[in-house]
């Protein structure tokens, strides 16, 4: 039986809340962990400090730590295995599965093992980040608690969004980066209830994320030197353009090399463990050998010390900052398509960074007096990669602006990024986490939608075509709905109808049908949810719903008026 019981916005309210201060906290713990599990697997030391912004050594363990990943990946088998199946790969697609096909409901479990699967997925050198795992984890704990108080789907979800938004607001310290991912991908429509319930947790979380983590944001970096892209005063914002479509290429790239891995990883011999154990070798000989060649690992983890280096012009060759994104590009798609439990924003950073600086140190070779810094082009691509291959577009462009501390950079980060995703959606309509879904068969939506089922009052789409009889009285002779009354209280309703094919018969009559009566100020959400709860075809409209008197039907609504309903919002997507 499904909940239309509506609980009080100040209850979702204090749970929201209570959703946020978890999903700070957790944020915080999920950080412990990758540190305690790098600290060991990588420096042979039992601490929970980890700074992801400084290269990880590369002296300890010398050619051997190429098992270090492999090690990583037959814990996670494990875990992913025996406890959670849903918790491997990169967590978003799982939650809006459980949004669109399963009520807002995950299981509780996922939160301990996406945790220490994830963890241990980024700390034994896994191409992944830290997002997609922080998402789910929190988007589990407002399913918990959306499960635990009775409520309706919908409200669940709301809960779900504000745990997810509350996750990665605190991960990165970008409070409104976390609004629009949720509003931009998890809510199924936009209300004022929603949007102030994830604002609630989301704020919660970044003020518990601040006081545990720091104020910093993710890159810290002096402010860059902007040019002013006014009309006329500098013509360098026009290359982000051709910038936009290169992300836009790259984003689809890698949405599609994601799951071409995942397939090849899925059709060898073996099981579980040694398919993940073979992709994560292969990553340890991938950072071994980038090692060897460059002094760092570069490749391995969230890569976040790589994308502070391409910030600060450490890196500037354009053809090591290419080899750099198809690394990593490679080695995440053998991280996650061999099995591993992890997101795709951070890898996504990653290869934004090196090919937005690859691309910016050629401009600056072809035109020596460009005003465009090179970073620029860097945190454009950065989010052109992240908005391309997620469909977060604002997401992206508001996120860059929070980790990276600078808001100088909107024109052009919004140009390229704007460009990407189009250029992506045209050669890939799915999205890197709405393809995973498509190919279980499950459609779900890449877009805002409006709030429009539950906007609408029933009053507004109901049919006034009915026909009030009592018990011996005779219908007329058209099609429509007869309601039968007894003793001036509704009894049953029939539809009634002309075979077309024989005109010479009388009117017939089909079968008594449920029904449910409502009040004509009801939403269509509410009605819906109603005639669903009680498996009725007819909805009943009454001035007076309590009373059940036929006096006060004043329209009836089948699924005729609702398909009308539905295709005039179809207009306005």
């Amino acid at each position: 039986m499904v909940s239309t019981n509506n609980r009080s916005i100040i209850l979702l309210c204090v749970l929201a809340v209570v959703v946020g201060v978890v999903g700070g906290i957790g944020a915080w713990i999920f950080r412990l962990l990758i540190g305690l599990f790098h600290n060991l697997l990588f420096l042979g030391e039992f601490s929970l400090q980890y700074d992801a912004n400084v290269h990880t050594p590369t002296d300890v363990w010398g050619p051997w730590v190429i098992l270090v990943p492999v090690i990583g990946a037959v814990g996670v088998a494990w875990l992913v295995k025996t406890f959670a199946p849903e918790a491997k790969g990169h967590g978003v697609p799982e939650v809006m599965d459980a949004i669109y096909y399963n009520e807002g409901r995950i299981r509780p479990v996922v939160v301990i093992v996406k945790s220490l699967a994830s963890a241990l997925s980024i700390g034994s050198g896994g191409a992944i980040g830290r997002e997609g795992p922080i998402i789910q984890i929190g988007a589990t704990f407002g399913s918990m608690i959306g499960s635990w108080v009775e409520m309706p789907a919908r409200q669940r979800v709301i809960l779900m969004a504000a745990g997810a938004g509350a996750g990665i607001a605190a991960t990165f310290n970008a409070p409104l980066g976390g609004i629009l991912f949720a509003v931009e991908l998890l809510l199924v429509s936009v209300s004022a209830q929603s949007i102030f319930l994830v604002a609630a947790s989301t704020i919660m979380a970044t003020y518990i994320g601040r006081q545990l983590l720091g104020m910093t944001p993710s890159f810290d970096v002096p402010a860059l030197q902007i040019p002013d892209f006014g009309i006329g005063a500098n013509w360098g914002l026009i290359l982000f353009l051709p910038f936009g479509i290169l992300c836009g290429l790259a984003g689809t790239l890698f949405v599609r090399a994601i799951y071409w891995a995942e397939d090849k990883f899925d059709a060898m011999p073996g099981n579980y463990y040694s398919r993940h154990m073979i992709g994560m070798a292969v990553v340890g000989v991938m950072i071994y050998l980038i090692q060897l060649y460059a002094g760092h690992f570069y490749v391995q983890g969230v890569g976040y010390a790589t994308i502070l280096d391409v910030l600060v012009g450490a890196l500037s060759d354009p053809w090591f900052l290419l080899l750099l994104f198809a690394l990593k590009m490679i080695a995440t798609c053998l991280t996650l398509g061999s099995g591993a439990s992890g997101g795709v924003f951070s890898p996504s950073l990653f290869m934004g960074a090196t090919l937005g600086a690859a691309f910016g140190s050629v401009m600056h070779m072809i035109f020596p007096g460009l005003a465009v810094g090179i970073p620029v082009f860097a945190i454009a691509g950065m989010a052109a990669m992240i908005g391309s291959t997620t469909g977060a577009v604002f997401t992206s462009v508001v996120m860059l602006a929070e980790m990276t501390g600078d808001h100088n950079t909107v024109l052009p980060t919004v140009l390229a990024t704007g460009v990407a995703y189009v250029v992506r959606r045209h050669l890939s309509p799915a999205s890197i986490y709405t393809l995973k879904l498509n190919r279980r068969g499950h459609s779900v939506p890449e877009g805002l939608t409006s709030a429009f089922l539950a906007a609408k009052a029933i009053r507004d789409i109901m049919s006034r075509d009915f026909t009030v009889l009592g018990e011996g009285e005779t219908p007329p002779d058209r099609p429509g709905i007869v309601i039968w009354t007894r003793g001036g209280t509704v009894a049953v309703t029939e539809r009634r109808f002309v075979d077309r094919n024989r005109p010479g018969e009388s009117l017939s009559a089909g079968a008594p049908e449920n029904y449910v009566i409502v009040a004509e100020t009801a939403s269509m959400i509410d009605v819906l949810q109603q005639l669903r709860e009680v498996q009725a075809d007819i909805a009943l409209v009454s001035r007076a719903p309590n009373a059940a008197t036929a006096a006060d039907i004043t329209g009836v609504v089948t699924a005729a008026e609702i398909s009308s309903a539905l295709k005039d919002a179809a207009v306005l997507q």
